[in-house]
């Protein structure tokens, strides 16, 4: 069996890469180190942007804070005491009562308050123990050993 031998068709790069001259040589890493001399001045300016974007992104967060404040600042002053009876009186034309009575009602109190649980008192530990949970609920009819 004969076999004939192949033939390689040398590419342009190849060829410059087995027979390189100085000066190609010279360039080609002039190239290579002026390339790796950009890379800290692309970092340094992609964390300098990125600096000013958060300190931009803090000075937003500041202003944003400072009318919070001032916001709160209003709704306390439009809840005051003093505000609501000065309204009252300028406003609304109302004047205290001349005499207060009082009334007895024959009928049992609400049981249970609707309000949030925020504006609720905090219950105790003891409370908390007290309460059953679901399991107890669920399972407080077997007897446990």
């Amino acid at each position: 069996m004969a076999t004939a031998p192949k033939t390689e068709k040398a590419s342009g790069l190849a060829e410059l890469l087995r027979s390189p001259s100085l000066s190609v040589l010279l360039a080609a890493s002039a190239m290579a180190i002026g390339l790796a001399a950009l890379l800290p001045l692309v970092q340094s300016s992609d964390a300098t942007s990125t600096n000013g974007n958060i300190q931009r992104l803090e000075q937003q967060k500041a202003d944003w804070q400072a009318r919070l404040h001032e916001l709160e600042l209003g709704v306390a002053s439009l809840g005051s005491l003093d505000r609501i009876e000065r309204e009252a009186r300028e406003r609304l034309k109302m004047t205290e009562p001349g005499e207060t009575r009082y009334l007895t009602v024959d009928v049992l109190a609400p049981g249970e308050r609707r309000l949030p649980s925020r504006f609720l008192p905090p219950q105790s530990a003891e409370q908390k123990r007290s309460a059953s949970s679901i399991w107890e609920k669920l399972f407080g009819w077997l007897p446990l050993p």
